[in-house]
C-alpha cells in the first residue's frame, strides 16, 4: 500500500512534466499562445546556434533544453506545480481554477495535496517511521484508495485547465 501512495504522487509529477514538455513545445511551434513564463525560458547561446544550424530539428533541440531544464524538477507541491504549470497557463489563479474542478476550495484542495505528499515523503524517505522509537505509521486500504481517486481526479482537472 505504501508503493501505491508513493506511485500515485509520482504519477502526478511524470503528468505536470509532460503537459509542461508538450505545452512548451506547441508554443514553440506556434500551435499554443505563447505565456508569460514561457518568453521568459532561457536558452544557453549554443543551444541557440544549434537551432540556428538545424532548423529542421530546432523542436528536437528546444526539447532536450526543456527536458533537462526541468528534468531535476519536483511537480509535487503545490506551488511547483504552479510554477511548472505557469510555463503554458498564464492563469494567475491556478489552483482556485483546478479545485472548481474538483468541487473544493483552492485551499483544501492545496492542504489535502500538501498532506498526501508530506505522506509520500514519509514513506519514500524515512520509511514510513515518526521516529526511531516508534513502529511505522498505519496505512489502510481505504486511505490508499483515497489517495488514489484524489491524485487522479486532480490530474484530469489539472489536464482539463491546461488542455
Amino acid at each position: 500500500m505504501r508503493w501505491q501512495w508513493v506511485q500515485a504522487v509520482s504519477a502526478l509529477d511524470k503528468l505536470i512534466h509532460d503537459l509542461v514538455l508538450v505545452g512548451m513545445l506547441d508554443e514553440f511551434n506556434g500551435i499554443r499562445t505563447e505565456t508569460t513564463q514561457f518568453k521568459a525560458f532561457s536558452i544557453s547561446i549554443d543551444t541557440l546556434r544549434d537551432m540556428e544550424a538545424n532548423p529542421c530539428i530546432a523542436s528536437v533541440i528546444f526539447e532536450k533544453r526543456i527536458v533537462l531544464a526541468n528534468g531535476y524538477k519536483s511537480f509535487q507541491d503545490p506551488k511547483k506545480i504552479a510554477e511548472g504549470l505557469s510555463y503554458i497557463w498564464d492563469e494567475k489563479h491556478k489552483w482556485t481554477k483546478i479545485a472548481s474542478e474538483l468541487g473544493m476550495s483552492s485551499e483544501e484542495c492545496t492542504k489535502k495535496l500538501n498532506n498526501i505528499v508530506l505522506r509520500r515523503n514519509q514513506i519514500a524517505h524515512e520509511g514510513d517511521y515518526v521516529d526511531i522509537y516508534t513502529e511505522r505509521q498505519s496505512i489502510g486500504k481505504t486511505d490508499v484508495e483515497e489517495v488514489k481517486a484524489f491524485i487522479l481526479k486532480l490530474g484530469e482537472a489539472i489536464f482539463n485547465q491546461v488542455v
